[in-house]
């Protein structure tokens, strides 16, 4: 056997191009704000993606870089200056934070009708944070239904996995959360979505053989971006997406697509 990748770059050209013909054809003026706090390489490294794809499709970026030494009072009155511009659509805090922020009250400030990312515990968009949304329309594109399937979301965060999780039982699903550690559980899954920080973690002997595997890790080894999925998968597992090449282009392409939702969200007459 030998694995299907998913393209998340050519899909994720797609998307990009679509939402620029409708940009150019629609008159639409979509703003997103985006904020860095510090200089945190691979941040950096986001956001200037971020920025760049945007402003390729129509976008206008408003960019705040911010130097380490602010303080959290003045963070959180930049969001709400941000909440009280109308240009703006959508608001995008670059996350991680530096360790001296706590990350839930730099969320919670964003005004929930503008929040591009889908952290808000409030949030009022209805959309789905690009880092689940994207790697679901990657897993659609298998054409599995996975209705009854057994799916695993393992990774660090229990916020990330649960949300992925809920998003998978809305498709029928029958999804669990867990850590690294259950090598059980892993070996089970009919779908598996890795987000680790671990580079090459999951080896083939560690999965069902034909399962679908999501490698949502971007990790740096000598110079080179590696997902936390071995490549060796490829021989047991029927889908993967490569790293790079995968879930990440899918990722921007997915928040381009919450930004034009919010905008026509806050300008209900050009909805369609």
């Amino acid at each position: 056997m030998s694995a299907i990748l998913l393209d998340g770059k050519t899909e994720a050209a797609r998307i990009r191009a679509e939402l620029k013909e409708e940009i150019a054809a629609s008159g639409l003026k979509p703003g997103l704000a985006v904020i860095l706090v510090g200089s945190d390489p691979a941040s950096l490294l986001y956001v200037n993606l971020k920025e760049k794809a945007a402003s390729e499709i129509g976008i206008k970026v408003l960019r705040f870089d911010l130097s380490i030494t602010i303080t959290e009072t003045e963070l959180l009155a930049k969001i709400r200056d941000l909440n009280a511009d109308a240009a703006v659509n959508g608001i995008l805090v670059q996350l991680p934070l530096p360790e001296q922020f706590n990350p839930n009250a730099a969320i919670d400030a964003i005004d929930p009708t503008k929040d591009v990312d889908g952290f808000h515990p409030k949030n009022m968009t209805g959309l789905l944070s690009p880092g689940i949304s994207g790697p679901l329309e990657l897993i659609k594109k298998t054409g599995v239904e996975l209705t009854g399937k057994h799916a695993v979301v393992v990774g660090n965060s229990a916020v990330f996995t649960q949300s992925f999780c809920d998003a998978l039982r809305v498709a029928g699903a029958h999804a669990e959360p867990t850590y690294p550690e259950n090598a059980e559980l892993i070996k089970n899954a009919d779908l598996l979505v890795v987000a680790v920080g671990r580079p090459g973690f999951i080896k083939p002997n560690m999965i069902k053989p034909g399962a679908i595997v999501i490698d949502i890790g971007t990790n740096k080894v000598d110079g080179k971006t590696v997902g936390d999925v071995s490549p060796e998968v490829s021989e047991v597992a029927s889908f993967m997406t490569p790293v790079p090449g995968g879930v990440g282009p899918m990722t921007v392409a997915m928040l381009l697509k919450n930004v034009v939702e919010l905008y026509k969200q806050q300008n209900l007459e050009l909805r369609t």
